[in-house]
């Protein structure tokens, strides 16, 4: 992926300056900066949701996005919720479930999950279309602290066994560091990226 972006502009106001970034196979970087310096905006312009900025975008043709709130299809249960928008068999998408922590909630909807399930639902689905670089945008926002942990747990395994890459928007360096992120930082106004304090990343917990 590639992205060389020369501006970006609210009713002429700008928020995002100058940014060039570069995510070779595999790789992992995390957004980080203060609330309302343009990290979501960023990531909607990589993921295509914003297409009114001047600059060049080039990314690989499967891009999943896992935002903030799991934006499930309430009228569809919990293996539709996978099978409908990412094409997967049900057989694939049993799988996943079953890594996430939800075997035989198939028929479950998504209001008779609790919202860390729907978060694991959404991960799942995020997973199923097979993606080469995994969008996230904040997404253990507002989840307890034992439920944010197993939901990174989850993710730094699928990340493992796929070979996705990973764009994360976060506030927490502490989750860049255990997915073993690189962080970027995003300050100024218009907002330019830097490279982080990368401080020491802890172990793998399969390495433990």
């Amino acid at each position: 992926m590639r992205l060389e972006l020369a501006g970006k502009q609210f009713d002429g106001r700008p928020v995002l300056g100058p940014i060039t970034l570069e995510l070779a196979p595999a790789q992992r970087v995390a957004l980080l900066g203060p609330s309302g310096v343009g990290k979501t905006t960023l990531m909607r312009i990589i993921a295509g949701l914003d297409t009114r900025f001047q600059g060049r975008r080039q990314v690989p043709e499967r891009l999943a996005m896992v935002f903030q709130e799991p934006n499930l299809l309430p009228w569809r249960t919990a293996l539709q919720n996978i099978t409908l928008p990412t094409g997967a068999t049900p057989d694939a998408a049993r799988a996943l479930l079953a890594q996430v922590g939800l075997t035989g909630r198939d028929a479950a909807w998504p209001r008779q999950l609790s919202l860390g399930q729907q978060r694991r639902l959404a991960l799942a689905r995020a997973f199923a279309a097979r993606p080469q670089i995994l969008l996230m945008d904040e997404p253990f926002a507002s989840l307890d602290a034992d439920t944010a942990g197993r939901m990174l747990d989850l993710t730094a395994q699928l990340l493992d066994d796929s070979g996705a890459g990973l764009v994360l928007v976060t506030h927490d360096p502490a989750e860049a560091a255990f997915l073993r992120a690189q962080p970027l930082r995003l300050r100024g106004t218009p907002a330019t990226l830097g490279v982080g304090e990368p401080g020491a990343l802890p172990p793998h917990p399969r390495d433990i």
